[in-house]
């Protein structure tokens, strides 16, 4: 029941939407009518006219949603009776549903980027790093952020087995199954940046 409980707390914690919180005090309009109307750091930054505003909204929002994620995984798990590494996956997977299903804004929140950065780097900081590096590499050479962040997804399971050969799967295993469902999911999330990406390709080439 306590885990239960607790999975809701981290839930309604990820459900905090910082980008609308943010640019409503900051610019006074509602963020989901900036750009793409997504509830996450990059396209609130968007809401601001200068590249040092659009900078600073953008690693501001990103460290909160990314708090959310970390502090439930992180300091939850000592909370309960359960294995460490399975309890920070569940408060940590539900700090994520939460941000992108916010009950605060009818179910609609952002793509969960930042927010599974935080819960990962709790988990396990190597991984993280991993995964930030080939999102950096993929957004600067594509010019894409949603193409960075769909790498950084799909990095996540590989550096979870590459680097834990040998506990991968097994006492290691939630975390890898965290992982590959996270993939899944930033994929998921990003399915409308992709189908506009190949829409826009397709009629260029027309």
């Amino acid at each position: 029941m306590l885990v239960a409980v607790l999975c809701l707390l981290a839930f309604l914690l990820g459900a905090v939407p910082f980008a609308l919180i943010v640019v409503r005090v900051g610019k006074g309009i509602d963020v989901r009518t900036v750009g793409s109307g997504n509830v996450g750091a990059t396209n609130a930054s968007r809401a601001f006219s200068t590249k040092a505003g659009r900078l600073g909204a953008f690693l501001g929002i990103y460290v909160l949603d990314a708090g959310k994620g970390f502090v439930p995984a992180w300091f939850l798990p000592g909370v309960v009776d359960v294995d460490p590494m399975l309890a920070g996956v569940l408060f940590g997977a539900s700090a994520v549903l939460g941000h992108v299903f916010t009950p605060f804004l009818g179910f609609r929140g952002g793509k969960g980027v930042a927010t599974a950065t935080g819960v990962l780097l709790a988990l396990d900081w190597q991984v993280t790093a991993v995964a930030l590096a080939v999102f950096f590499v993929v957004r600067f050479t594509t010019g894409h952020v949603f193409l960075g962040s769909i790498a950084l997804g799909v990095a996540l399971p590989a550096a979870a087995t590459c680097l834990h050969l040998d506990t991968a799967f097994g006492a290691r295993l939630p975390l890898t199954l965290l992982c590959c469902a996270l993939a899944a999911f930033l994929v998921w999330t990003h399915r409308s940046n992709v189908k506009k990406h190949f829409a826009a390709r397709a009629a260029g080439a027309a």
